[in-house]
């Protein structure tokens, strides 16, 4: 029934653009236009397409029948193409209008060139209109989104300076920058001063510091602003019940987040999937394991079904308190529920299998991946690779290294890390030193651990000058050294008799 319903809009749909294909003016055009814009189902080819015969009717159809398309285009995430467009228009002499520029900016903020959103600005002022306040809200969300607080702050001051009202999603804009950049104290100075004028704060604003308040450890700040939100008649939602809980379990804070459940379901609001996965991951973080698989069964009961985001937290938490079999079952029950596993879930059961010493098992997995369509990434291949080196199967390691470099992923630090303390293991001290150089030459730079492994590997073969050399280049890079690189450079040169050098140590 669905899809015969679906035939016959496409046909009416076919049938209404067929019907302009004429470049003369049709009026009903521009009706047929704006309720395609509308409908919330308009596809990038049909957008484009209209705007076709729109740029080619004579005489033009109004300029709100294309900003309607750019504002549709602009959902549609098609940046690129709302910038084109633009160009076209100019190129037939179509005059924008305030809507149009404010469409443009938003575009080149989007797309992170806010420098090119201020020239329109200027083209504004030439058109003869005057930006609006919604407007210099949306450059004020790109400056954030370039993490040009200062620019920000300066902007907004001026605006209000030269008679701006601001509205509550321009401070909402201003509050939910300063919180995402981490200044929050900033924000809280902006919600008084909001309180104190005739713009009174909403629930965005609420929710947004204080989702703010507790990223920045700010605990019963936060809580009390949640209370007090209440007090004055703003309702929590379930954003903010969300923001709150995944503030108190990430602090272990067990008994205000079951608090705050119950608050959330007395008052009326349901737990979403979102609410669910704070609490499962955060449960299995903290190793109750046990507690997390009974709240993924209690799901259905609030007409919640689990995502890839419940499976992998509790299989991550499985693997990690030494339960890889049940983290298993629970992957073969998500597959089973229509649930498609991704790079995170493989990764994590590849890494687990292998620290088990089942690297067979843990290869499987990675071909059953790539024969699923899942792209492994670097800390799939670094899970694999640290299988093999724990086994001193160097040569499967470094096979896994040149497949990871041939598929287009970048080797990091970890995968470094990984080669050279495996052949320092199998004391191969010459391959460790080659990969070391190549690490160099990639402009990755070497930590602690690095030093460390080679540094141990190269005093078990009995090669302390060379250890000793690297000692010094560790300290002069900035790395630190630790007991472990002591330990291992005094047993070097007592074992090798210079018990000079090892005394210079102390």
């Amino acid at each position: 029934m669905k899809m015969m319903m679906m035939i016959s809009q496409l046909r009416k749909v076919t049938t209404l653009t067929s019907s302009f294909h004429s470049h003369h003016y049709n009026p009903h055009f521009e009706f047929f236009v704006r309720d395609r814009c509308k409908s919330g189902n308009l596809g990038i080819e049909e957008a484009k397409d209209l705007f076709d015969k729109a740029i080619q009717m004579r005489p033009s159809p109004s300029i709100h029948l294309f900003t309607q398309l750019l504002g549709a285009i602009c959902k549609l995430r098609q940046y690129s193409t709302v910038i084109t467009m633009f160009k076209a228009m100019e190129s037939k002499g179509i005059r924008p209008n305030l809507v149009t520029f404010s469409t443009l900016i938003n575009c080149f903020c989007q797309m992170v060139k806010l420098d090119l959103g201020f020239a329109v600005v200027g083209n504004i002022f030439k058109s003869g209109f005057e930006p609006n306040i919604v407007i210099f809200t949306t450059l004020l969300k790109g400056l954030f989104k370039e993490n040009r607080v200062k620019d920000a702050m300066k902007l907004f001051n001026k605006i209000t300076e030269i008679g701006y009202t601001c509205t509550d999603v321009t401070y909402g804009t201003m509050i939910d920058g300063f919180c995402k950049t981490g200044n929050v104290d900033q924000a809280i100075k902006l919600f008084k001063d909001m309180e104190k004028g005739n713009c009174k704060p909403n629930i965005v604003i609420y929710n947004a510091i204080i989702d703010g308040l507790f990223k920045d450890n700010q605990i019963p700040k936060a809580q009390n602003l949640f209370e007090e939100m209440i007090c004055k008649g703003v309702a929590p939602n379930v954003i903010t019940y969300n923001s709150i809980i995944r503030g108190v379990c990430s602090l272990g804070m067990w008994k205000d987040a079951e608090c705050y459940v119950n608050k959330m379901v007395n008052s009326g609001v349901s737990p979403d999937i979102v609410t669910f996965n704070i609490v499962i991951d955060a449960l299995c973080k903290d190793g109750r394991t046990e507690k997390a698989q009974t709240l993924l069964e209690l799901m259905p009961t609030r007409s919640v079904s689990p995502d890839v985001v419940t499976y992998n937290s509790l299989i991550d938490g499985l693997c990690n308190s030494g339960q890889w079999e049940e983290a298993t079952k629970l992957f073969n029950e998500m597959i089973g529920r229509g649930i498609s596993p991704d790079v995170h879930t493989f990764s994590i059961l590849i890494d687990a299998m292998c620290k088990e010493g089942m690297v067979k098992k843990a290869h499987e997995l990675f071909d059953l991946m790539i024969e699923r369509g899942v792209e492994p990434n670097t800390i799939t291949y670094n899970a694999l690779m640290d299988g093999y080196c724990l086994h001193n199967r160097m040569e499967e390691a470094a096979k896994m290294f040149h497949s990871m470099v041939v598929r287009g992923f970048e080797p990091d630090v970890i995968s470094y890390n990984i080669l050279i303390n495996g052949y320092c293991k199998a004391k191969k001290l010459d391959e460790a030193m080659q990969i070391f150089e190549d690490m160099r030459s990639n402009e990755l730079t070497p930590v602690a651990i690095t030093y460390n492994s080679l540094i141990d590997g190269l005093c078990k073969v009995r090669r302390v000058a060379t250890a000793q050399e690297l000692f010094k280049e560790m300290q002069a890079q900035g790395a630190i050294p630790n007991a472990y690189t002591y330990n291992s450079l005094l047993d070097g040169l007592f074992t090798n008799g210079s018990y000079v050098e090892a005394m210079k140590l102390f």
